[in-house]
């Protein structure tokens, strides 16, 4: 827990990505020992997860469970990525997100004009140099998009992509100069994209309502429940279109029991396949 609620959060899995985010809005890191690298200014929060999709999932969940405070926060996925054929160091938004392994699929709505060209994005376990579709290629983005969902609306939450490797320069090309410059070259896109989320952010239902009031005091959620409990009502008022939600259909017996329903009437209502 901390001292203040920042708004936006940015998840990367190398240091090199983190860098020039960190140099050009002079974020502190925090003090107290934490098992990711976690920087910080009053608005924005730069987490550094590490390689993969189990890493990255575990920085989501431990840095949202340390802001319980922060209702529908901006969640954003930055970082390199390969295609077959696009430019090194363009940028591309996520608009499909694959899970290689799972074959499980989401879909980020794009309700905001978007600061870059779109394209789908397939998540690996492993570095593949075979470039044989037109996805973007990451290891860590579905994990974090899975996890992300869980803490806020699915509008705030995004993929951004920086294209570093292709079927002409492959991935043992890749150094860390070169991906600070990259990112360097594309902070603008980011602080964009945050802009937008913003002004979006603004607009969304709110929290606090009376409805969660009513159910956290009718179960007992602990401090991670509840930040989980906010996020799925939020998406649920967003997906419904302003339906009333009856807490009697749901047949809850504890706290555990409702997350679990609210969660299957979402999953009814998502563009997942």
């Amino acid at each position: 827990m901390t001292d203040f609620a920042p708004s936006a959060f940015i998840f990367v899995a190398l240091n090199c990505e983190a860098k020039p985010l960190i140099q050009a809005w002079r974020l502190k890191k925090l003090p107290q020992k934490h098992p990711f690298a976690i920087y910080r200014n009053a608005d924005i929060v730069v987490v550094i997860s590490g390689v993969g999709k189990i890493a990255m999932a575990g920085a989501v969940a431990y840095t949202l469970a340390q802001f319980p405070e922060v209702a529908q926060p901006i969640l954003l996925n930055f970082g390199i990525a390969g295609h077959r054929h696009q430019a090194l160091g363009s940028c591309f938004l996520a608009d499909k997100i694959t899970d290689a392994e799972t074959q499980r699929r989401f879909y980020p709505q794009l309700a905001f004009d978007a600061p870059c060209p779109t394209l789908p994005l397939i998540t690996l376990s492993r570095a593949d140099t075979e470039y044989n579709d037109e996805n973007l290629r990451d290891m860590e983005a579905a994990a974090f998009y899975e996890i992300a969902v869980k803490f806020s609306s699915s509008e705030l939450i995004h993929c951004l992509k920086v294209v570093s490797d292709n079927a002409e320069s492959a991935l043992e090309n890749i150094n860390e100069e070169s991906v600070a410059a990259w990112v360097q070259t594309r902070l603008a896109s980011v602080e964009a994209m945050i802009s937008a989320l913003t002004k979006l952010r603004g607009v969304l239902p709110a929290t606090g309502t009376e409805l969660y009031k009513q159910v956290l005091g009718q179960f007992h959620f602990t401090a991670t429940n509840a930040v989980k409990l906010q996020a799925l009502l939020n998406r649920w008022q967003v997906l419904s279109a302003g339906a009333v939600f009856n807490l009697g259909e749901a047949n809850a017996g504890s706290a555990t029991e409702l997350l679990a329903w609210l969660e299957s009437q979402i999953e009814k209502k998502q563009f997942y396949l």
